[in-house]
């Protein structure tokens, strides 16, 4: 499927077709039933997220972001899945990263040499979130070495939100601004 050119809202659409088709087969089941199907569903989560499907990536992170039956409530994973996501152009994902990227965002649009990087890169008042915000996730990714492969594997416990935890992604996205930037004034 091309991703690159869906939108938010048709992500967001895509998104909420496969969570009612998902929940559409456990609807009028015994809870027995419905936990071996969403167990399932989970498991085929896993695969497509590990095979870089952005749509099942955004799921898995809404699902640790929430917890439900099948998963725990886990920040960590949550927050990792989301990334995931967006560095595979979940433009949804992106949208949801925007409070976390802001500050991001204004350090690289306050350079200098912005406009010609800009120009360059073909960055506009309208794509600068989506082009931005896709490198700081494939940066961040590579500073906290995330893995899709690792995280379908994990084992997941329960981890509510956590201003510690938060800090390492703070962490991680101010590497990641320094990476971009490097990225984009050597491109």
């Amino acid at each position: 499927m091309n991703y690159e050119s869906m939108s938010s809202s048709q992500f967001k659409t895509a998104i909420s077709a496969r969570r009612e088709r998902i929940y559409a087969k456990i609807d009028k089941k015994g809870s027995i039933a419905a936990a071996k199907i969403l167990e399932e569903e989970y498991e085929q989560l896993c695969a497509d997220a590990a095979g870089g499907d952005p749509i099942a990536e955004d799921i898995l992170a809404e699902w640790f972001r929430n917890g439900n039956q099948v998963v725990p409530e886990n920040i960590d994973l949550s927050t990792r899945w989301l990334i995931m996501a967006g560095a595979n152009g979940n433009k949804f994902s992106l949208d949801r990263l925007k409070l976390h990227f802001s500050y991001a965002f204004d350090r690289i649009i306050a350079l200098e040499d912005f406009g010609q990087i800009a120009y360059k890169h073909n960055i506009d008042e309208y794509n600068y979130q989506y082009v931005l915000g896709k490198l700081i996730c494939d940066a961040v990714i590579d500073y906290l070495k995330i893995d899709a492969l690792e995280l379908a594997k994990a084992k997941p416990i329960p981890l509510p939100f956590s201003s510690i935890i938060m800090r390492q992604y703070d962490r991680a996205i101010d590497k990641a601004v320094e990476t971009v930037i490097e990225y984009l004034r050597r491109k």
